[in-house]
């Protein structure tokens, strides 16, 4: 695999630049380091909460799934509902997300959720630090680790997709081995059986956190109660929250289609989600989530094999693409447990090292090359602004490649940024002058949905041919796309068999604007009116 060639050069080259390296002899007050962490932490959070503000304005956001988020806390402050997003119900078990809805209250806006997403991710960073410093009181491990953990790529992939609730999870996760660090274990479970209420994916970390203190003598009670907490949140989530208090289906179970209605059937679906970690991109995502951690999580095979290993599996025999490769937030739950699993491998590799007694200098070449890593596959490897859809583990794709907390590097990338936020501002005007009576209803394209979400006379429907949503009404008032802002995401043939049906329907008319705008409006919202007014403007 082409990615696997690229990180064992950079690995190799990491190494080397690390032996160079350890002629220095740099080291760090405990005021100095502390500095350091607090400026890391400030930098990564200002970077990605301005970056996720320009991503509203371009229109670089989507209805799936930042649309889905921001209209359940909008309806929540004004008393519409509780989770209920545009659409309906909302799919998922977040009822964590309601606390965030009086902020709504102070200021109706969407720019609430990159603050609340980047603060998240950013300033659990100090946990990180806190708790690896309970286990190396001296010595460069917990910053490098709280570091490595900031410049994962994919920290970057979550940072910059949309809004999920998914980047609570390293701040419940981190809490709580900071508490294991200090022996409260009441407040260790505490925090991490609380953490399904974030998002029911995470009863996986949960009970494989639990898998791993059956393995400690003294805390095979804790285990058993963590697994007994993931078993309950799976139940109730799955028999009670949504067939009985819902009564709805939880229609992502299709994603881990086990149980048919024969045991041979059974037995298929077993041996076929089991397949699914043979595939042949598997060894390249396995790597790509160890590498920017220097392979250390491998270190320590309880925790790697009982804690990572599953948290990772689970993505990988999905049925969905999207989750085997990462892809978006697909990866949230990694973000925070492989860090965790690191510092263990980083406690195992002390002992085993204590025993060689290797020199200062070679454990400056290990600490520095580990360092190198890090920043290179950050260089590489991490998410630009623009990104919805790229992969770098199957085929890399390093075409606009290249940044720095997402701050792309190439002047090329810049200048499409800049001509996607003037795109933006022009769609804005256009859209601006159509006119919205109450009841109005409306398919947007993905890109341009979230712009309509605050006008309170709009409904707006998914658009399934485009990849948003599995239904939509066949007739509404507006179909809208934007030819210059699309990500290359839907069924294009489905696409223009409607657009086809829509030009040849009488009902509506075509404004084919010059910005590339393409909407399909009923006629009856377009009275002809004199010269200048805004049918003929955008006639």
């Amino acid at each position: 695999m082409l990615y696997l060639g690229y990180i064992l050069l950079i690995t190799m080259a990491a190494a080397a630049a690390g032996r160079g390296a350890s002629r220095s002899r740099l080291s760090l007050t405990a005021k100095s380091e502390t500095l350091l962490l607090r400026w890391m932490v400030l930098l990564f959070f200002l970077s990605y909460f301005l970056l996720g503000l320009y991503k509203i304005e371009a229109m670089q956001v989507g209805n799936w799934d930042f649309g889905i988020y921001d209209s359940m806390l909008r309806n929540a402050a004004s008393g519409n509902g509780l989770m209920l997003d545009y659409r309906g119900r909302f799919d998922h078990f977040s009822p964590i997300m309601m606390l965030f809805a009086p902020l709504y209250l102070l200021r109706d806006s969407p720019i609430w959720l990159p603050l609340i997403q980047s603060a998240a991710l950013a300033f659990a960073a100090p946990l990180l630090y806190r708790t690896a410093k309970r286990y190396f009181r001296t010595g460069p491990v917990p910053l490098l680790l709280t570091a490595m953990y900031l410049f994962n790529p994919y920290y970057s992939r979550l940072a910059l997709y949309d809004f999920h609730a998914e980047c609570l999870f390293p701040l419940f996760l981190f809490a709580a081995f900071y508490c294991y660090s200090r022996k409260r274990m009441p407040y260790f479970f505490l925090f991490l059986a609380l953490s399904p209420l974030i998002k029911e994916d995470f009863v996986i970390p949960v009970a494989a956190a639990g898998l791993w203190l059956m393995t400690q003598k003294r805390k095979r009670l804790w285990g058993a109660a963590a697994i007994a907490a993931a078993a309950f949140w799976t139940l109730f989530v799955l028999k009670i929250y949504y067939p009985l208090l819902l009564g709805e289906n939880y229609w992502h179970y299709g994603r881990y289609a086990l149980l048919a209605p024969t045991f041979t059937q059974t037995l298929m679906n077993i041996f076929g989600m089991i397949a699914g970690l043979w595939n042949p991109f598997v060894p390249g995502v396995v790597v790509s989530v160890l590498v920017p951690f220097a392979f250390l999580p491998a270190a320590n095979w309880k925790m790697c094999l009982l804690f990572w290993l599953p948290t990772l599996g689970i993505q990988l025999v999905s049925t969905s693409i999207h989750q085997q490769l990462l892809f978006s937030h697909y990866s949230s739950a990694l973000i925070a447990v492989t860090p965790v699993v690191a510092l263990w491998g980083a406690r195992t590799l002390r002992v085993l090292l204590r025993r060689r007694k290797p020199s200062l200098r070679q454990q400056r070449a290990g600490i520095a090359s580990a360092a190198i890593l890090m920043l290179a596959v950050h260089l590489l490897f991490c998410d630009l602004p623009l990104t919805r859809y790229t992969n770098y583990t199957v085929e890399p794709e390093f075409t606009y490649s290249g940044g720095v907390l997402s701050l792309p590097l190439r002047p090329a990338y810049w200048q499409e940024m800049i001509r996607l936020l003037l795109h933006a501002d022009e769609v804005r005007a256009v859209t601006d002058l159509l006119p919205y009576p109450p009841g109005t209803t409306m398919i947007c394209q993905n890109e341009v949905g979230p712009a309509f979400l605050h006008r309170g006379t709009v409904t707006v429907y998914d658009f399934p041919e485009l990849g948003i949503g599995l239904t939509r009404p066949d007739r509404v008032d507006y179909f809208i796309l934007d030819r210059g802002n699309y990500h290359n995401n839907g069924d294009l043939t489905a696409v223009n068999r409607l657009l086809s049906q829509l030009a040849e329907d009488p009902e509506y008319r075509v404004i084919n604007h010059p910005s590339g705008l393409l909407i399909f409006a009923r006629r009856k919202l377009f009275p002809e009116e004199a010269p200048g007014s805004p049918a003929s403007f955008l006639r």
